[in-house]
């Protein structure tokens, strides 16, 4: 995402210190000699004021003593605003004067901040509250900056935490008004041990509050000092209220790489009292956990989920919040000892009205699963696929079985290693070759491999070539070219062959099938991490990515576009993928300069109106033609910084002239050009806000984005289109596995609708 510039808020800090003291002086000089300049003002004052120094005033002025002159109502009202206007002027320059000397601090953190800490240097003082601006030290600033990344960077679990995520809810250094304090090294000292050997977020933030609480000797209690106190306040005295709590419990996250926030409702809807608690990013959503509470060793579970359910979306009294660092117009309204200064918020009400309560009927129907039968539906598929392989598994009887999570988690690893193994087996030839070949279309690649292997896959980016509409010769020297263009700090850098000449060689239906095919055959063969792939191209290669980007985003992790045209294509289904374009300014042919300005209009007022969509960067370089001097190549690192988001909280799917069937989450039966769909959830709650009728819409579901043994609710506008429990089935597993080989794209449940047509509100 973005970083805006610090400069504006630092400005002042390079104001000299003598400069704002003349400012002042000049400020109470102008007033004087406005007095001077109006005798009936001085007069008035006099009125107001006959003191010696006063009298003496009037001589120096020579101004005739004029005894009992009372002013009249208008010269009254011009003093009063006169003077009011002077204080403020003058509190606002020695406000300024007071403030220059911290700011002198925040320039001291930038400077001596490490370059690769210095973006999130830069956003940590944008955003900061202004109560902490006179006070925090670059000291602070950098141990605190520091640590962050080191938390981040040393998690097991980095990759499922963006950039965005971690500036939100691993680097800030406070939730609300609690006192400010170096609290990482402590609570790192004391939550590694027990996070040690934790694979994901999920189990890091289940460990934490199991045992931190009785490891450092913290329990509930309403006699603590103060609602919002700080870590070592709560170590300090022993005990905490549920916000004291929660603090501790989301600064420990943070301090070993796991991101967190506090949330609260300041009054549940009975006027019970209010409640604070916390969220865990999983690495594709927001879960719950009460801190230190009986629930803690699960996420999703408390005994709050019933109250939630009756909040209300929107209200700052009844409503549930999150805190956020990031620009929000709403305020996180639980107020504690600083209510002048609240925290930016964010309300999340919706995402717990949909909460099933444990132990009602709804929860407890998962249970009537028979684990026996689950357990040997797993066991016949491993036979099945001894003897068959993949062939017929979704037909198979077992495949129609029930399944309880940890089968159907089962399940799934056999399903993508049988998968690696056929890929393997099948297409040798074509890997050693550098060629993929889909329904008789062949396309040939290049790639070579840059930097030392990470801990575990590598990236893998896929540059189209330009030319197009001229001789093979001429496009095979566009690839060539391609080849040498950009080059990746580490991973895989793959140029394909486009399979024809046509002036729209990337733009044809047979490059869908192709890409897919590329994209599963390095993975399978070269270890590619399908989270992290990433798609460039440039001028005829730019248009490519212009059209591919939309109708395939749930491919790619990230796309830049260089010097290249869109056509017809429309910009909608880049909600959930990172987009750069990178033109030169002289760029006129085709118009490229022009539509990449009014693409950076419009991706701009696409994440106005979807704040948590449309990443986007937009870069005309001034002076460029239509070879940038290379000056495009940032684009690389950008999109190197993003990983794929597969199960967004919202999906808009625009159809292009190539159809698809499914895209992210989402399918259609009978797939139409033009035709769009958007479906958001949150929580157990699913939402049909748009449809233009594509057969029946099913809703791909798997437990890492609800609870599948609770009751899912499925909703358009006013009408109920599904409520109950949904199955987990190897039949889905294998018909998921099957649409895409994509080992991360498996779901293991679905919901068959039928919405009525409906156009997305404006």
């Amino acid at each position: 995402m973005p970083l805006r510039n610090a400069g504006g808020i630092i400005a002042l800090a390079r104001l000299p210190r003598l400069f704002s003291l003349a400012a002042v002086w000049l400020v109470d000089r102008a007033a004087r000699r406005l007095i001077e300049c109006t005798g009936f003002l001085w007069r008035s004052v006099h009125w107001m004021s006959d003191c010696p120094a006063q009298r003496l005033k009037r001589s120096r002025l020579q101004m005739p003593k004029r005894k009992n002159v009372l002013p009249g109502k208008a010269s009254r009202l011009f003093i009063g605003r006169w003077l009011c206007a002077k204080a403020v002027l003058v509190v606002v320059l020695v406000d300024s004067l007071a403030g220059a000397e911290n700011r002198s601090q925040l320039d001291r953190a930038l400077a001596k901040v490490p370059p690769q800490q210095r973006s999130a240097m830069v956003w940590l003082i944008d955003h900061m509250p202004e109560k902490d601006r006179p006070v925090v030290s670059s000291e602070f600033l950098l141990k605190h900056c520091d640590a962050a990344h080191r938390a981040w960077q040393g998690a097991p679990w980095q990759r499922l935490v963006p950039e965005e995520i971690f500036l939100d809810a691993i680097l800030p250094y406070a939730s609300v008004s609690e006192t400010r304090e170096e609290w990482r090294e402590p609570l790192r000292n004391s939550a590694a041990p027990i996070v040690a050997g934790a694979a994901s977020p999920v189990e890091a933030a289940v460990r934490l509050n199991q045992r931190l609480f009785q490891a450092i000797g913290v329990k509930y209690s309403t006699q603590r000092k103060a609602a919002d106190q700080s870590p070592s306040e709560s170590i300090q005295s022993g005990i905490a209220s549920c916000t004291g709590l929660s603090i501790l419990l989301v600064d420990a996250c943070r301090a070993v790489g796991v991101p967190a926030r506090l949330v609260g409702t300041p009054l549940w809807s009975d006027n019970s009292g209010n409640h604070s608690w916390v969220e865990i990013w999983d690495g594709r959503g927001w879960r719950f956990t009460g801190a230190a509470e009986p629930t803690g060793d699960q996420l999703d579970k408390g005994w709050f989920v019933e109250r939630s359910r009756a909040a209300t979306v929107g209200d700052k009294k009844h409503g549930i919040f999150a805190v956020t660092w990031q620009d929000s117009p709403l305020v996180f309204p639980l107020s504690f000892t600083d209510a002048s200064s609240p925290s930016r918020g964010i309300d999340v009400t919706e995402r717990y009205l949909a909460l099933v309560p444990a132990g009602s009927a709804a929860e407890n129907q998962a249970e009537a699963i028979d684990p026996g039968p689950s357990n040997r539906a797993v066991t016949a598929l491993a036979q099945h696929l001894s003897q068959n392989g993949l062939t017929s598994v979704a037909t198979a009887s077992f495949a129609k079985v029930p399944l309880v999570k940890a089968d159907a988690e089962q399940a799934e690893r056999i399903l993508v290693a049988a998968l690696a193994a056929q890929i393997r087996h099948e297409r040798p030839s074509a890997i050693q070759q550098r060629f993929v070949e889909v329904d008789d279309v062949r396309m040939p690649f290049w790639f070579t491999t840059y930097g030392e292997k990470p801990p575990g896959e590598r990236s893998l980016f896929i540059s189209l070539h330009g030319g197009g509409g001229a001789p093979k010769p001429v496009n095979d020297q566009q690839w060539k070219n391609q080849q040498q263009l950009y080059r990746p700090q580490d991973g895989i850098y793959l140029a394909p062959r486009a399979p024809t000449d046509t002036w729209n060689l990337w733009h044809q239906k047979h490059i869908d099938p192709l890409v897919d095919r590329l994209i599963a055959d390095m993975v399978a063969f070269e270890g590619v991490d399908p989270d992290r792939v990433y798609l460039l191209g440039y001028s005829a290669g730019g248009d490519g990515v212009y059209q591919l980007a939309p109708r395939m985003a749930d491919r790619f992790a990230a796309a830049a576009m260089m010097a290249g045209h869109p056509n017809e294509t429309q910009a909608d289904g880049l909600r959930n993928l990172p987009f750069a374009i990178h033109v030169g300014g002289n760029d006129s042919a085709y118009r490229r300069n022009a539509i990449a300005a009014e693409w950076q209009n419009r991706l701009a007022a696409l994440a106005t109106a979807d704040p948590a969509g449309y990443p986007h960067v937009v870069q005309i370089h001034d002076g460029k033609e239509h070879w940038m001097d290379g000056q495009d190549a940032v684009a690389v690192p950008w999109m190197a910084k993003h990983t794929r988001t597969l199960r967004p909280t919202k999906v808009i799917w625009l159809q292009d002239d190539v159809v698809h069937p499914r895209f992210y989450w989402l399918a259609v039966s009978d797939p139409i050009a033009r035709a769009k769909t958007v479906v958001s959830r949150n929580g157990q709650r699913i939402v049909v806000e748009a449809w233009t009728p594509q057969g029946e819409l099913s809703l791909r579901l798997d437990d890492s984005m609800l609870d599948l043994d609770r009751e899912i609710v499925v909703v358009q506008a006013d009408r109920e289109l599904f409520r109950g429990i949904v199955r987990r089935t190897i039949e889905c597993l294998a018909t998921t596995l099957a649409e895409r080989n994509d080992p991360k794209g498996l779901f293991s449940a679905a919901v068959q609708t039928k919405p009525e047509p409906q156009v997305l509100a404006p």
